[in-house]
């Protein structure tokens, strides 16, 4: 399967993202973040403010009392929109029979990581780099939706699971990286740290 044709199959799964960056004075203040605060980042979702709290190395996502927080100190952030290409691993799992068929022929499996990793072509790795805001992070500190990382030493994707929902990957001025989920079954927030 050429670049042109893998390309085309993943243009339906190419999602919207929302890239957090500093916001000017007559921008709508979406977000804040400092990374040097426990406090590390504060956004709005769903109707409420929420923020990514660092407490003992460990990262949760609560509600914040907005007007509580002194917001001199952090970053002002608006958002804008981006596309965001399906990682090649993801583009395999859920491909079409076509896909399912070339997965075959090229001794992969389209629920094993680093089978599918092994094949992956370098145009198509690039054109996701290309679109992913992790490897053009130059004044984006976060995003919402689109995708998620693939991140090696996971044996299965987090976004593979249809249960959680890929909310956040904030921190892409300094690491940890941070990746929120929403575990629908649970009601619940899961904070991922990640590192390069």
């Amino acid at each position: 399967m050429n670049i042109d044709q893998l390309k085309e199959k993943a243009q339906p799964m190419v999602r919207k993202a929302k890239l957090f960056i500093s916001a000017n004075d007559a921008d709508e203040k979406t977000a804040y973040t400092n990374e040097d605060e426990p406090l590390r980042f504060i956004v709005k979702h769903s109707h409420q403010w929420m923020g990514l709290m660092e407490e003992q190395d460990e990262f949760s996502f609560v509600p914040v009392h907005i007007e509580s927080v002194d917001l001199s100190s952090y970053t002002a952030l608006t958002e804008k929109e981006t596309d965001i290409y399906p990682p090649f691993e993801t583009l395999m799992h859920y491909g079409d029979e076509e896909i399912q068929q070339w997965i075959v022929e090229n001794d992969g499996d389209r629920d094993d990581l680093p089978s599918l990793m092994a094949f992956a072509p370098d145009d198509y790795t690039d054109i996701w780099i290309d679109s992913h805001p992790i490897y053009s992070n130059d004044d984006v500190f976060a995003y919402k939706g689109g995708w998620a990382m693939t991140w090696p030493e996971d044996d299965v994707p987090m976004q593979w699971n249809e249960d959680l929902e890929f909310l956040f990957q904030i921190g892409l001025q300094d690491e940890p990286f941070v990746e929120i989920f929403y575990d629908k079954k649970k009601s619940s927030y899961i904070c991922m740290e990640r590192n390069t």
